[in-house]
């Protein structure tokens, strides 16, 4: 074998390789190199291949998904999130109470703390007392309710947010719907001074409004001084100053309306429910008879943690519904923008009153009845078929027996006359009480004269 490979040498020198110089490991890479390249390029083309990578590439993923989704489950399932999810929110909290966007809102907006619900048993006295202090138990409120009275037309539709103490202040929307019609009142309190705008008119009034305690008072107003009698037998009440808050008060304040009204007497009412769940409140239901205009019984719904009229109807004697508070959002202790407690009187106009001019208001004057003549105003109320004058300084607050108004006052020296005109409706109108003030009248009394 050996003799014809030195033979095949041989003849191979004497060929066209014979000056082509020989290296072994060189000659081996250029030849095994190129395979190496063209073994590779085939893998990489060949369909099939990668076919197979694909395949097992989406295989894992879906196995990756799927193992990450139970897991989730399983973490929900077993709250193993709730901590991660509570710090995450404290950081995003925290961000956002730091961030420069929001120092303005720092300035007028009050977060106060969380109000907690009611589940205790409470008796009579617990919830009248709370009733008649509501601003003790809360800070801040926002809300939204409808209110009828039977013997008015309309129903009013009413949006509200009040601060109590810190960045103290208050709004009100009141929305009266007549025959489709809507008249809107806007009213604002902010550091002594309250708004009242009339929306369809485009024009407001500006006046000062002192809260001597800013809503609150130290000491708990008690049963028997809000319901005291005084030397000449008429019941007085020791009242806390308020924010300027319109239809609202009657939800917010319940002292001013149905606690006044209907439960001043323990016997007359009992408790119907401990706890009903209102709008997310945890309410006393209260139920009661009682003997005023055509209503013969009531019921409320007081929430327990700040004594906050929630709802109230009154009933007929046939039952039927004759005034109602049906709410639509109530929020305790939430955060409150004091920038809504002062409007924008852009475009708007002022109005003048000229005091020294006497002059006649007539319809819904409840809120301008005087604190101290609060009491006797709603005693008057109840006696829809007479007329009751009250008499403050020179101001005369008129309640009108029903079936009249309020026409004129003549004045002759320090006595004045005032006539009442008989309403001409249409039969089968029902007839109501057309209530008045009127300002600026500096007679000693006024005689009544039906026309």
């Amino acid at each position: 074998m050996e003799k014809h490979l030195k033979k095949l040498k041989r003849s191979m020198d004497n060929t066209v390789f014979k000056d082509v110089p020989y290296d072994r490991t060189r000659s081996i890479s250029s030849v095994l190199t190129p395979l190496d390249k063209e073994r590779k390029s085939n893998i990489q083309m060949h369909p099939s291949i990668i076919k197979n990578k694909l395949n097992f590439l989406l295989s894992i993923s879906v196995v990756s998904f799927m193992f990450i989704g139970i897991t989730y489950f399983a973490g929900v399932q077993l709250n193993l999130f709730s901590g991660m999810k509570g710090k995450q929110d404290n950081e995003s909290s925290h961000s956002t109470l730091e961030s420069p966007n929001k120092a303005s809102d720092q300035d007028t907006v009050y977060i106060p703390p969380k109000q907690e619900e009611n589940f205790k048993e409470m008796t009579k006295e617990e919830i009248l007392t709370k009733m008649l202090n509501t601003t003790d138990y809360f800070e801040t409120a926002k809300g939204e309710f409808k209110i009828k009275y039977a013997d008015t037309l309309g129903e009013y539709s009413i949006e509200y947010e009040l601060s109590l103490n810190n960045k103290a202040g208050s709004y009100s929307k009141n929305t009266l719907i007549t025959d489709g019609a809507e008249k809107i009142t806007s009213l604002y309190y902010k550091d002594g001074t309250k708004w009242t705008i009339d929306e369809n008119s485009g024009s407001y009034a500006e006046g000062p409004y002192l809260l001597e305690t800013q809503g609150t008072h130290s000491e708990t107003l008690t049963i028997e001084d809000a319901f005291s009698v005084n030397s000449e037998g008429i019941t007085v009440s020791k009242t806390l100053e308020k924010p300027y808050m319109g239809e609202a008060q009657f939800s917010l304040y319940p002292f001013y309306g149905v606690a006044s009204d209907f439960i001043r007497d323990l016997n007359s009412w009992d408790i119907e429910k401990q706890n009903e769940e209102l709008l997310g409140h945890n309410t006393l239901v209260i139920k009661g008879e009682v003997n005023k205009r055509d209503i013969q019984s009531f019921r409320l719904w007081v929430d327990k943690d700040t004594g906050i009229l929630v709802k109230y109807e009154t009933y007929n004697s046939e039952g039927t519904v004759a005034d109602y508070l049906y709410p639509t959002k109530l929020e305790i202790n939430v955060p409150i923008d004091s920038k809504i407690f002062k409007p924008n009187l852009a475009g708007l106009t002022k109005t003048e009153t000229d005091n020294s001019k006497p002059r006649i208001s007539t319809g819904d004057v409840d809120q301008s009845i005087p604190e101290e003549l609060k009491v006797q105003w709603e005693e008057a109320k109840k006696k829809p078929n007479e007329t009751t004058i009250l008499h403050l300084d020179n101001n005369w607050y008129i309640f009108v027996k029903k079936g009249y108004y309020t026409d004129r006052i003549e004045v002759d020296g320090k006595e004045g006359t005032l006539y009442l005109a008989k309403q001409n409706l249409p039969p089968g109108k029902k007839h109501f009480n057309w209530c008045a003030i009127a300002e600026g009248y500096a007679v000693e009394k006024l005689e009544i004269v039906y026309e």
